[in-house]
């Protein structure tokens, strides 16, 4: 499957690299703040929904972890990585059967 080429704007992708420092940092509460404003400036950028929801999982926040994988699968329904991250989630809520399924849809988008 081909990549569409998205353009993410300049201010979600500065608010996005200031989440991901933050995160470096261990400041939880700028992480979630610096991600929600990069997803306010463009809230098709389908990455940070996905690094949200990694957050999200660390954090424990399972379900809302996998309300931003789906919408991360929205708009980039062929992206392996937010397949295999919902499907690592879906494993720690208990849903055995669609975590095989999402992982493995990961492996097979991943492998071509």
């Amino acid at each position: 499957m081909e990549k569409a080429i998205i353009s993410i704007s300049q201010e979600a992708e500065y608010f996005f690299r200031r989440a991901m420092d933050a995160e470096m940092r261990n400041n939880p509460t700028q992480v979630l703040e610096y991600f929600n404003k990069a997803l306010s400036k463009d809230p098709g950028y389908a990455m940070a929904w996905n690094e949200k929801g990694n957050y999200l999982d660390l954090m424990g926040k399972l379900d809302e972890a996998l309300s931003c994988y789906d919408t991360a699968l929205k708009l980039e329904p062929g992206d392996a990585e937010i397949w295999f991250n919902k499907g690592l989630t879906l494993k720690k809520v208990g849903r055995e059967e669609d975590a095989i399924s999402c992982i493995n849809r990961g492996i097979e988008l991943a492998i071509g």
